[in-house]
């Protein structure tokens, strides 16, 4: 083993990591905490990537106690090791991306709901419980920094907004996981990619040729017909499926705006900086939009080039 690369690996893990707990930039850092055990673990192996994981999440343990390394190993090292082995084997980057977000949501909500059936809690009363301290601890904050109008927005939320985003999350979670495992996985292919690493995957195409399934448009047309169902579990259970195929056709739109970008010759640094304000602001529907309206329109003419390409 290059224990060199385990040590430089783990000590980046650590600084991402530990940057959320220092400044509220540190927190948008620390989604990115995967990344550079994507990059041992696809460059030199699964027995270098595993051993990385492991030497941080004892550091971890040491330093801050079990919790912290229970969510670094079980969040973000989950979602690295997903990615890693979908990048492995050559799998597609919406193919990675789902390995990547969904197997720490799978594996923590299994432990979760395995110790609330245990204890015989409900997890929705819990859920409910949490949201409700959350928007307590907010206000108090709000009212400590002297935001008393902000303190009385928050305290005035209702608890019909409660009610529904406990059953909604869900979908929440899963498409906030798999769009951290996608962005995650960009990052780290292109770096990769910098330093030729000899793997078929990363030789795929970029952002800006991607497109989903064209097959997966049934499920949200599944999504939407739930979404008007008259039974309350049908509809929630359609807002859940709405909320994930917005995610999908959000990075399709996405595409679709990169390879216009690319097309005016605009640098990698303002592109990513256009298309974070584009998705900051209220016209993400139009890039959602978008995304939905090239599954029959193929605005790149992407799905032309697959099929006469030999």
């Amino acid at each position: 083993m290059n224990y060199r690369s385990i040590l430089i690996a783990t000590a980046q893990i650590l600084g991402l990591f530990v940057s959320a707990f220092i400044h509220p930039i540190g927190q948008l850092l620390a989604l990115f905490t995967p990344v550079p055990l994507i990059l041992i673990y696809v460059r030199k192996g699964r027995n270098e990537g595993l051993t990385t994981l492991a030497a941080a999440s004892l550091i971890m343990a040491a330093l801050g106690g079990w919790q912290a390394a229970a969510i670094l190993s079980l969040s973000f090292g989950l979602m690295a090791v997903g990615i890693s082995e979908g990048m492995r084997r050559n799998l597609k980057p919406e193919q990675t991306s789902l390995l990547g977000g969904l197997l720490p949501v799978a594996i923590v909500s299994a432990i979760v709901i395995f110790y609330l059936a245990r204890s015989g809690k409900n997890p929705l009363t819990e859920i409910d419980a949490y949201l409700r301290d959350s928007l307590v601890a907010a206000a108090k904050t709000y009212t400590t920094m002297g935001l008393t109008e902000m303190a009385a927005t928050v305290s005035a939320i209702p608890d019909t907004y409660i009610y529904y985003l406990a059953r909604l999350m869900p979908g929440i979670l899963i498409a906030t996981s798999v769009m951290q495992a996608a962005c995650c996985f960009g990052i780290a292919r292109a770096l990769l990619l910098r330093k030729a690493v000899s793997n078929q995957a990363l030789g795929q195409s970029s952002l800006s040729a991607w497109h989903a399934p064209d097959s997966w448009v049934w499920g949200l047309i599944a999504a939407l017909a739930l979404v008007v169902a008259p039974q309350e579990t049908a509809m929630l259970a359609g807002w859940n499926l709405a909320i994930l195929f917005g995610v999908v056709y959000l990075a399709q739109g996405s595409a679709i705006m990169d390879h216009y970008l690319r097309k005016a010759n605009i640098k990698a640094f303002f592109r990513g900086l256009i298309l974070s304000l584009l998705l900051a602001l209220p016209s993400l529907v139009f890039v959602i939009a978008l995304g939905i309206v090239d599954i029959w329109a193929d605005v790149r003419k992407v799905r032309v080039q697959a099929t006469t390409t030999p």
